[in-house]
């Protein structure tokens, strides 16, 4: 019975079988440890657009390490992807070369593992759960990974174009406004949505001005958030209108500011967390169809996995666009961008004013979709709600 030899060094070639997760195949090239000196991505036709995708990742970050593709047949034709497999380590012999067979399909799996046993050359598996590479075989583990991704990396890997993402230094006047606006949650709801009326009646309004009508002009509750707003700059109030003085603080005002405190909160995580690797805000992803564009309020990295999240300061109460409320239509958002970065993705909503979490047929639906709910009074904890969820894993 043949065993794999020890690995204790880089092998010369990884040959990787290509499926729709890309992290197994793409987290040992990265690192220093395993990288090889050469990648074959190993390819039915089905998937090559994915291979080519992973190609271009690991050209881009410019380690030095040489990427081919492996044409394969079908599939699920095994005695033809076993010749594959055989042809190609008879024409690479006297070459160190390991099968990364954590991906591909089962059978693809089954007939590359017996072949390069036979051929007495490395196996390994990726262990996504753990961040660590076995060797098939072998009782020895290796120690956990230390590549670290990006949220461009993982998403382009997968086949999406990140047109745009943000990483903002937030000062510290605005997380004293984000701080104090939520220090209202439970008694500015309303108010807070005539906030969001006023900046959105202004997007393209002269001047980014919006007229307040008589009863906004006679409420307190709102006079009083439009302050903090004006306080930190945001805005002016000038008689019997408001006034932004620029697109971007408009659109801070018109709900940015909860995806500022929820980054901002995350940015505070990352300084605790090392295995949270990266933190963006305002992602704008491309699909790979080149119709379908996403947007993503806020994403981040956590053990090389993508976490998603989506800010909401309407009231999901009420009717959106489609028939259904805000609530159901967050709810559909949510479940597309949980097809981004793989299987593992994980997603949550976080919603200010709360009215997600006070129906239970939305609130059971995000549950059972796998989508975590901060909502109303919660926000108030929203490091401790996160960590909660996710980092404690």
């Amino acid at each position: 019975m043949n065993t794999t030899s020890p690995v204790t060094t880089p092998s010369d070639t990884h040959v990787c079988l290509i499926s729709a997760q890309a992290t197994p195949n793409l987290l040992p090239v990265l690192d220093e440890r395993w990288r090889p000196r050469r990648v074959v991505l190993a390819s039915s036709p089905q998937m090559r657009g994915a291979a080519l995708a992973l190609q271009g990742v690991i050209k881009r970050k410019g380690i030095g390490v040489e990427v081919q593709i492996l044409d394969l047949p079908d599939a699920y034709e095994y005695a033809a992807l076993s010749d594959a497999f055989q042809e190609f380590l008879e024409a690479h012999r006297g070459e160190r070369i390991a099968l990364n067979v954590t991906g591909g399909t089962k059978l693809m799996a089954v007939a590359a593992q017996e072949v390069f046993r036979a051929y007495d050359q490395p196996v390994l598996y990726v262990n996504v759960e753990s961040d660590e590479v076995i060797v098939i075989g072998q009782n020895a583990r290796s120690q956990p990974l230390q590549a670290k991704l990006r949220v461009r990396e993982l998403l382009e890997s997968h086949g999406f174009e990140v047109e745009q993402q943000q990483h903002p230094v937030v000062s510290g006047e605005l997380r004293d406004l984000t701080a104090r606006v939520i220090d209202h949650i439970g008694s500015a709801g309303r108010a807070l949505g005539q906030v969001n009326l006023l900046a959105a009646q202004a997007k393209d309004a002269p001047q980014l001005r919006s007229k307040l009508s008589d009863w906004q002009l006679d409420s307190r509750s709102l006079g009083d958030m439009l302050a903090l707003f004006e306080e930190a700059g945001q805005l002016k109030v000038k008689g019997a209108a408001v006034e932004f003085p620029n697109e971007a603080a408009r659109s801070f005002v018109n709900g940015g500011w909860l995806e500022v405190h929820t980054y901002h909160a995350l940015k505070d995580l990352q300084g605790q967390h090392d295995r949270i690797t990266d933190v963006v805000m305002n992602a704008k992803v491309q699909h790979p169809d080149g119709r379908t564009r996403n947007e993503v309020d806020v994403a981040f990295l956590y053990r090389n996995t993508l976490h998603l999240i989506e800010c909401k300061t309407a009231n999901l109460a009420s009717d959106g666009a489609g028939g259904d409320d805000k609530a159901t239509e967050a709810i559909y958002k949510m479940e597309a961008l949980l097809k981004l970065g793989g299987l593992r993705t994980r997603g949550m909503i976080v919603d200010y004013r709360g009215a997600l979490s006070a129906h239970k047929s939305n609130l059971d639906r995000a549950r059972n979709a796998g989508i975590e709910v901060v909502s109303g009074t919660q926000l108030r904890d929203m490091k401790g709600c996160i960590s909660r969820a996710w980092l404690r894993r």
